[in-house]
């Protein structure tokens, strides 16, 4: 078993600055417990040191059989770091692999004596750690079970409804052009009369999914209603789980908001909205990797997109600027 000395991206010294940083911190706690003389709770910690992705996504019952403890031990290791629960030691993990991340990258930012640079440096730091923040509360707010359902139903589901409008707008269209990509049957939707005449009409095995910040686009809630008179199913992606859209929903996927003035947090709230896209896609692509005639035909998108590019030896040369 490796030192926990000789693992990254968690800090090597106590430094007081970074401990004061929850996701820092937890792996100065995780260090100091591997090196304690209690040899399970050394031996649990040791093992999140060196195994920290992965431990960042299992379940308290998965880390338990991994570490060869029970899950009462678990329990115990996380009160011993001070946390309520194991929740919040997968998101102090999460939290300081993001924020070392984010640190490493904004540091590769220009740093000089020009006001300017330093000025710079300071919006890429905080552009990215807003971002990073976002991320990792969506894989804390996201449910392993609903990830499961949401991608389910879209795999038993004919035709897939993709329903957006103003910020989230982009975000459906986006959806649509990774399931299209896929081999799956959908459609985007940011216009409320078209929705209202595909709602009329939507045949019986059709899927809608929604996607609403706020939650409360009331679109959005009529079509969810109307499908649901009808048996269809409905999956909301939103940022307020106790809205209207969520409550019409079958299966409700919590995205991270962040709520003041700065105009980068719209981008932010898309990145958190886009990032369960894909995970609903990679868990689509990962199902259909055994399928050969759905393989089959998004080999034969990629080729048909393949050929709408310029190859690259018919690409002119950039023009000689005087």
């Amino acid at each position: 078993m490796k030192n926990a000395s000789d693992n990254t991206p968690y800090p090597q010294s106590g430094n007081s600055s970074d401990s004061s940083a929850p996701g820092i911190a937890i792996f100065q706690k995780l260090v100091a417990v591997a090196r304690s003389s209690d040899k399970t709770m050394a031996g649990l910690s040791q093992w999140i040191l060196d195994n920290q992705a992965q431990a960042t996504g299992l379940t308290i019952s998965s880390l338990a059989q991994q570490t060869g403890v029970s899950e009462t031990t678990v329990f115990r290791f996380c009160k011993m770091l001070g946390l309520k629960g194991y929740k919040d030691l997968r998101f102090a993990l999460a939290e300081g692999r993001g924020l070392a991340l984010g640190t490493q990258l904004a540091g590769t930012g220009a740093e000089g004596p020009d006001p300017k640079d330093h000025r710079m440096s300071s919006i890429m730091r905080r552009v990215i750690d807003v971002n990073t923040e976002q991320l990792l509360k969506t894989a804390s707010l996201v449910p392993l079970d609903a990830l499961q359902q949401a991608s389910d139903l879209i795999v038993a589901a004919n035709h897939i409804h993709l329903v957006g409008f103003g910020s989230s707008a982009p975000v459906a269209f986006d959806a649509y052009q990774r399931f299209l990509a896929l081999g799956l049957t959908a459609s985007a939707h940011s216009d409320p009369h078209i929705l209202a005449a595909v709602t009329a009409t939507v045949r019986p095995g059709a899927l809608f999914l929604g996607i609403s910040c706020s939650g409360l686009t009331r679109d959005i809630t009529d079509t969810f209603e109307s499908a649901g008179t009808r048996g269809l199913k409905r999956i909301a992606i939103t940022s307020n789980p106790n809205s209207p859209v969520a409550a019409g929903a079958d299966v409700v996927l919590v995205s991270a908001v962040r709520r003041s003035p700065v105009s980068m947090d719209v981008i932010s709230t898309r990145i958190s909205q886009l990032s369960i896209i894909e995970m609903i896609c990679v868990a689509l692509a990962e199902n259909y990797a055994a399928d050969p005639t759905i393989m089959h035909d998004t080999k034969m998108i990629d080729q048909e997109i393949a050929k709408k590019r310029v190859p690259v030896r018919d690409t002119p040369p950039p023009k000689k600027t005087p």
